[in-house]
């Protein structure tokens, strides 16, 4: 198995802020980034890069998208599960290797 089938996983969640965002996010879907932020008690800037690392990667979904969001409108953030049990077996596929 060659280490690029390991670097998508190991980039999206070898982030522990990005791993924080992704279990408040499975415990409590459909989340802005304030509450997201205040939940988790880190700045709202810190929450907001985290989460377009997630998006960018599909770990999460925004709706309505960022790019379709009118300005100042609320963006609630919840998880795709599919992809996060992918990305957890990829990783899982590798370590199993040592």
């Amino acid at each position: 198995m060659n280490s690029e089938y390991a670097e998508d996983p190991i980039k999206a969640l070898g982030n522990m802020l990005q791993a924080a965002i992704i279990g408040h996010l499975r415990k409590s879907p459909g989340q802005t980034r304030m509450e997201i932020a205040d939940a988790l008690q880190i700045p709202k800037m810190t929450v907001a890069n985290g989460l377009e690392n997630l998006v960018a990667s599909g770990l999460v979904i925004a709706d309505p998208p960022r790019d379709v969001a009118v300005r100042g409108q609320r963006i609630r953030y919840s998880v795709d599960d599919a992809q996060v049990t992918e990305m957890v077996m990829r990783l899982n596929q590798v370590l199993g290797e040592f």
